[in-house]
C-alpha cells in the first residue's frame, strides 16, 4: 500500500477505447498531481504502474469522505519540480518541491459512467489523501486478505 498525503485531482474526463472486434470500452481518465517526499515513492509508483491493475482511493482531507476506484491502471508518469513560497512579505523564501503528474485510467460501465463522473466532482481540485493498493478481485476473497496471499485456512478438505 502506498499513501500520498497531498494529491490534487486536476482534470478528469470520459474516454472511449476500442477493444477486440471493435468493441467500445468506456473509461474515465484522471490527471492527478501527488507531492513526493522521497525517491522510494517514485520507485513504488513505478512498481504500481508495472503491476497493471491497482485499487485507488481518495480521502477528502477536510471532510474525511472517501471514494474508491476498485480497478485502475497508472500510465507512464512525469516527475517535476515547482517553486513554492514559504512565508509572507520580505521574509518569504522560495523552495523547490517535487511532484508526480499521473494519468490514471479506469474502465466504467456505460450505465454507471455518468455516476462515476458525478462522484468524482466532489474530489475535484481540492487537497486529498490518495492511497494506491493492490488490486482485489471482485467478490472472490475476504476484505482482510491480500491477493495471492498464502492462507492456511484454504487447505484442501478431505
Amino acid at each position: 500500500m502506498q499513501v500520498f498525503q497531498k494529491a490534487i485531482l486536476k482534470k478528469y474526463w470520459p474516454a472511449v477505447d476500442k477493444g477486440e472486434e471493435d468493441q467500445m470500452i468506456h473509461q474515465v481518465v484522471l490527471n492527478i498531481e501527488v507531492d513526493l517526499d522521497n525517491s522510494h515513492q517514485v520507485a513504488e509508483l513505478f512498481n504500481n504502474m508495472v503491476r497493471g491493475l491497482v485499487q485507488l482511493s481518495f480521502i477528502d482531507n477536510l471532510t474525511g469522505e472517501e471514494y474508491v476506484l476498485p480497478a485502475v491502471t497508472i500510465k507512464p508518469f512525469n516527475v517535476k519540480q515547482r517553486k513554492v513560497k514559504i512565508g509572507k512579505g520580505d521574509e518569504s523564501e522560495t523552495v523547490k518541491t517535487e511532484y508526480a503528474s499521473l494519468q490514471i485510467v479506469s474502465r466504467v460501465e456505460q450505465e454507471t459512467g455518468g455516476a462515476v463522473l458525478a462522484d468524482l466532482y466532489g474530489f475535484f481540485n481540492i487537497e486529498l489523501q490518495m492511497t494506491i493498493d493492490r488490486f482485489k478481485e471482485f467478490d472472490t476473497m475476504p476484505s482482510d486478505q491480500e491477493p495471492f496471499e498464502n492462507n492456511d485456512e484454504s487447505k484442501d478438505v478431505e
